[in-house]
């Protein structure tokens, strides 16, 4: 499992926009964005690189799911993306 967090510098906030992302060992990768409050998860590709360029654009793609795994990632005390 690897976790990066990154803030985007986008203005939804006066610090910016922080997201907390983690690969999971099952190829999986949960985000949670704490500026906003938005959770979701998509599969990572074979050929892709996990960093913030290939979690901005699962994001703004909008195709990523919000899903139990990725709220509770994010929000639950224990997550692994919580802050």
């Amino acid at each position: 499992m690897k976790t990066i967090e990154f803030n985007t510098g986008r203005k939804y906030t006066a610090q910016g926009q922080f997201i907390k992302a983690t690969l999971h060992d099952d190829g999986v990768v949960t985000f949670m964005d704490h500026s906003r409050g938005v959770d979701g998860q998509f599969r990572l590709g074979l050929h892709c690189s996990f960093d913030s360029t290939e979690v901005l654009h699962w994001y703004d793609s909008g195709t990523a799911q919000g899903t139990p795994r990725s709220w509770a990632d994010g929000m639950m005390r224990d997550g692994c993306n919580a802050r």
